[in-house]
């Protein structure tokens, strides 16, 4: 399958979601800095921050401000950072626990393969992929339970 259609059924998937942050929020992207951040009102950011190592980029954490919390923005950096991902042919290393839930909710076999770890995701009790065939609305991230080893 094509990344074009790997990235068309992730978007499909994302769509069914109600989730208006992305209808508010405009996403931008720092290359060099690793960062993903979405500019707020009150001159803050929400920032999705990762290392590129070569092919692979270290998802390493999200930082929403408390006050902005509740209104998709994590959700919403996520989504950015894995279409980024998808598009431009890089691997993913989530160490962000936020991403690894986030992982967990919307996995897909062709997703699968671009996930390069943490070992305990790729092979822990969650690590089972939902059917993407009975899904009408993606669990929230937060139902997933991570465990560590």
């Amino acid at each position: 399958m094509s990344y074009m259609s790997k990235l068309s059924s992730f978007m499909s998937l994302q769509i069914k979601r109600k989730n208006h942050a992305r209808f508010l929020y405009t996403v931008h992207h720092n290359e060099k800095r690793g960062l993903f951040y979405v500019k707020l009102d009150d001159n803050s950011r929400a920032i999705l921050h990762y290392v590129a190592e070569g092919r692979v980029l270290d998802m390493q954490v999200i930082n929403v401000p408390y006050r902005y919390t509740g209104r998709g923005l994590a959700r919403l950096l996520t989504e950015t950072a894995f279409t980024y991902a998808i598009v431009n042919y890089y691997y993913m290393y989530l160490t962000c626990e936020y991403m690894q839930k986030y992982y967990l909710a919307v996995k897909n076999p062709d997703f699968e393969e671009l996930i390069v770890g943490p070992p305990h995701i790729l092979e822990g009790p969650d690590s089972e992929s939902l059917d993407p065939n009975t899904i009408y609305e993606l669990p929230d991230p937060e139902d997933f339970l991570i465990y560590t080893s």
